[in-house]
């Protein structure tokens, strides 16, 4: 199966020692391709490779960012590692019929998701307060058992519903968690965005 496009350059990228990490990011806001915007200082600074990989996908689109990504190495000098992703790619492209690839996207923005929904959640615990409408539509789409909703339900505070949701969702695995994803995109937009998360269009 092919390697979705986030984990492809999240690896790529932790092949960058901090200093040569620090140049991509600079050469991000540059003008680098034509067509291509160059990112905002706010939206890099301080950024991890994992948020840089999501904003990169968020400003670009997955196909976009695999482009852009190969030029800034290409422009830096690092030849095998822009050779290897291009490589890689159309390897990806040519081995998997068009059904397989439609399969692929959809199981990468289930993994996209609930990667996200892993590596935030003592942010998502802390931030969110609102937790009933989640799990309302979590329940309704059958995501979490009753008797693990009447204790989101009798749960005191918001810290201590999100801790019993994340319990809750476990059993659902990426398919659960990637469902959290998604109606916190329709419910904490705001805060996804903040914590570098991408669509799932």
């Amino acid at each position: 199966m092919a390697t979705p496009v986030p984990q492809r350059l999240l690896a790529t990228l932790e092949k960058l020692d901090k200093a040569t990490f620090e140049t991509f990011q600079w050469n991000l806001m540059e003008e680098t391709l034509e067509g291509f915007n160059p990112m905002s200082i706010a939206n890099l600074e301080d950024a991890s490779r994992h948020k840089t990989v999501s904003k990169m996908v968020q400003a670009y689109k997955k196909e976009g960012a695999m482009k852009i990504t190969q030029k800034i190495l290409e422009n830096m000098g690092i030849i095998d590692l822009a050779d290897k992703l291009k490589t890689d790619v159309e390897k990806d492209q040519a081995a998997t019929p068009q059904s397989s690839q439609d399969q692929s996207a959809v199981m990468e923005t289930k993994q996209y998701g609930a990667q996200f929904v892993d590596d935030n959640m003592e942010k998502l615990v802390q931030r969110i307060t609102m937790v009933m409408p989640i799990a309302d539509g979590l329940y309704q789409k059958k995501m979490i058992h009753d008797e693990d909703y009447y204790e989101i339900t009798a749960a005191q505070t918001s810290m201590s519903k999100m801790r019993k949701l994340y319990v809750a969702l476990k059993p659902g695995g990426a398919v659960a968690k990637s469902a959290f994803y998604k109606i916190l995109l329709e419910q904490q937009s705001l805060l996804v965005e903040e914590l570098g998360g991408v669509s799932q269009k």
